[in-house]
């Protein structure tokens, strides 16, 4: 039972009734747990996954992003491999996980509660290990200065941790400082698409019947009669008996129904169904194409690899980019943050077929921008000896040799 004496919460009533956006001095950020609709569904992040939408996107989206390698660069844009944090951004952040399975973690974290929390282990000047906190249960709390205490609740223990302990990353945010749960923004939409399946399940449920009402004429039934009748419709409207009869006595026929109850199609039921996926995907910022949704309307780029852009340059490179600065605030000391830049690599997925691809690499080849060697490590291919040169139109030869004047004869 709540200790209404406890000064915390009425906050935290008031902060998940109101959808508070801020973070404020002396103030406090609970974490989002559910919100009910006037219809009476319960909207939460667990709820939220059983729709096949919310699923499929939330899905996509942590998926992709951890498929992308992460590597620290150095200022010549090398891979930094000697530096420390390498291995824990690139292989393994923690004893217990793969980067990829920690960065799906924090993505499903984002796009779910708006807000992904991991503990930085220090040891001495250096981070040794990332580990996931539950953004369930961590509470923001901002003193009267701005500084920020991040208060994770354990087993009935509150541990707080200080702001340069905490990898915190941020979805949509209006104050910089917290970000907002996609999840609880669009929970009436999210809900009313609860209740549409709902609804279907319920018709399924009947047996695609209609109910109605039983004639008896001048008739009046006794008690035992109509305990026996309701008994009779009970059986005779579940599923497994649709398409079978029912025997009606004493002269009972059925009246007309028609006008009592909305069917299905009147309710634009599968319409509102269809109708809820594009929103999610609005929500999550996900091309319908990309989890299983097409139509005319939706379809709008012409191909895979525009597919692929856009996805790219509207969804996830703002959750990149906020995750490399995030990165490169927290986890790099202030001495080295000129030195080294995160950077997430995303050429995989701007591939296209391989004429188009090969066409790219002729390109670049031929204007002195990639060496053959760079070229063979995006194909995942080897480095072969003297391909580091950069060459250029004039017979392929060397940029340094152009514009030389000739050896003589």
């Amino acid at each position: 039972m709540a200790d209404l004496n406890d000064s915390g919460f009425w906050q935290r009533f008031w902060s998940r009734f109101s959808g508070r956006t801020r973070l404020d001095d002396g103030e406090r950020a609970v974490p989002f747990e559910s919100h009910t609709t006037p219809s009476g569904s319960v909207v939460g992040a667990d709820s939220s996954l059983k729709l096949s939408a919310v699923w499929a996107c939330v899905r996509l989206r942590a998926q992709t992003v951890a498929s992308l390698p992460l590597h620290l660069r150095g200022e010549d844009k090398s891979h930094a491999k000697e530096h420390p944090l390498y291995r824990l951004l690139h292989s393994s952040p923690n004893a217990d996980m793969t980067a990829s399975e920690f960065w799906e973690s924090q993505l499903a974290s984002l796009d779910l509660w708006g807000n992904a929390f991991s503990h930085i282990v220090w040891i001495g000047r250096r981070v040794t290990a990332l580990v996931p906190l539950n953004p369930e249960k961590m509470t923001v709390r901002r003193t009267s200065s701005g500084k920020l205490v991040y208060e994770y609740t354990k087993g009935g223990n509150v541990k707080e941790y200080a702001e340069e302990e905490i990898l915190h990353l941020k979805g949509f945010t209006l104050d910089g400082l917290m970000g907002l749960s996609p999840i609880q923004f669009a929970a009436e939409t999210l809900g009313g698409l609860m209740d549409a399946n709902k609804a279907a399940t319920r018709e399924f449920q009947n047996g695609l019947k209609v109910g109605g009402f039983l004639k008896t004429g001048v008739a009046t039934l006794a008690q035992e009669q109509r305990d026996r009748l309701r008994a009779g419709l009970s059986t005779f409207g579940l599923p497994e008996n649709a398409g079978k009869w029912m025997v009606l006595e004493a002269g009972m026929e059925p009246a007309s129904a028609q006008g009592i109850r909305i069917n299905p199609v009147d309710a634009q039921l599968l319409e509102s169904r269809y109708f809820g996926i594009e929103e999610i995907c609005r929500a999550f910022g996900v091309p319908p194409q990309l989890v299983g949704h097409t139509n005319k309307a939706s379809s709008w780029a012409s191909s895979l690899e525009q597919t692929n852009m856009g996805f790219l340059t509207y969804s996830l490179r703002p959750t990149l980019v906020r995750i490399e600065q995030a990165i490169a605030k927290k986890l790099l000391l202030p001495e080295e943050r000129g030195l080294y830049r995160p950077k997430f690599a995303v050429e995989g997925l701007l591939r296209a077929d391989s004429a188009a691809r090969s066409s790219f690499y002729s390109q670049m080849l031929q204007n002195g921008v990639m060496s053959r060697n760079e070229v063979r490590a995006l194909e995942d291919f080897p480095p072969v000896e003297g391909a580091d040169a950069l060459t250029a139109q004039l017979n392929l030869t060397t940029i340094d040799k152009i514009g030389a004047p000739e050896e003589p004869k």
